[in-house]
């Protein structure tokens, strides 16, 4: 089976999405001109699209008038340029609606949305919640969102088959590491978008079954996810095997820092954003971690973006 063979959506949604980060200036305020030039940065490195309002971004450190100013932003940003999936959950389903709306009309391709987080909801509580996601969307289809290390609810196989029974409901964005999940749901649901969401875990994802990704590190190696997934699907599985290899040895370092705040320096040092500026209380990067993020900044704007 190949991606063109997966009907149940729009084809440019079966690609490669930067969880797009979100820049800020000396004042700790979203920067527009940064924020722009890094979507710019983002797409000349040849990825499908803009997973906007993630984790990647600080979403959920963020405001709602200042999640609902990166949508608008990055909607305008990228016209015509890639798909747009724009990330609206939230701790409660109030929040979630309203940036739903923002999103369908600005022009995003679907939304998407973490299970709402903190407080204990049951079942019935979290297929409510993102029932009012899908009407408050306006038609945009919904991409529900699993990441079960951070968001700390547990999703069963069973679990999301009834999410995916949802009206509206096209697909999930697996973040977890249970690769046996991930082949369980495109074996169950062989029509379904299923974007693989751990970067070191691209190549395994697409052995599983995922027919596109997110990922926080197409902000600066996005060329090397295009070629990786090019090489997979033209069945030379050991030069994807390199690349994803050459990609690891980078997210290595970032782990060992940080990975949300070692990328933003990175990008600063690669003169893509003016900050390395992360929501406190997201760490800071200096000493010796700063000197061996500038290192990967030479070596990764020497090779060009993403190369």
């Amino acid at each position: 089976m190949t991606r063109l063979e997966y009907t149940n959506f729009h084809p440019k949604l079966a690609g490669l999405h930067a969880a797009l980060m979100t820049p800020y200036d000396q004042n700790e305020e979203v920067s527009e001109t940064c924020l722009r030039r890094l979507i710019e940065f983002i797409f000349q490195q040849g990825v499908s699209g803009l997973y906007v309002g993630g984790s990647t971004g600080e979403a959920l450190l963020q405001s709602t008038s200042e999640r609902e100013k990166v949508l608008n932003i990055a909607a305008e940003a990228s016209k015509g340029r890639g798909a747009l999936i724009g990330q609206v959950g939230s701790i409660g389903s109030r929040e979630a609606r309203y940036l739903a709306k923002v999103c369908a009309k600005a022009g995003f391709d679907a939304v998407s949305a973490i299970p709402p987080i903190y407080f204990t909801h049951s079942k019935k509580g979290i297929l409510s919640y993102y029932e009012s996601i899908i009407d408050a969307a306006d038609g945009l289809p919904l991409i529900i969102y699993n990441i079960p290390a951070m968001s700390g609810v547990r999703f069963t196989a069973n679990d999301l088959k009834e999410l995916l029974q949802l009206s509206g409901v096209i697909g999930i964005k697996q973040t977890a590491i249970d690769m046996y999940q991930m082949e369980q749901l495109r074996r169950a649901h062989p029509q379904m978008l299923l974007l693989n969401g751990y970067d070191e875990m691209m190549l395994a994802g697409l052995a599983s079954g995922a027919n596109g990704g997110v990922g926080s590190t197409y902000n600066i190696m996005g060329g090397r996810y295009v070629d990786l997934v090019n090489r997979f699907h033209a069945g030379d599985h050991k030069e994807a095997l390199t690349i994803q290899s050459k990609c690891n040895m980078v997210i290595d370092e970032l782990v060992t820092y940080g990975v949300f705040p070692a990328l933003k320096y990175l990008l600063y040092r690669m003169g893509v954003i003016a900050t390395p500026i992360c929501r406190a209380p997201l760490d800071k990067i200096e000493g010796k971690a700063a000197q061996r993020l500038d290192e990967i900044a030479i070596e990764l704007a020497t090779q060009g973006a993403g190369a």
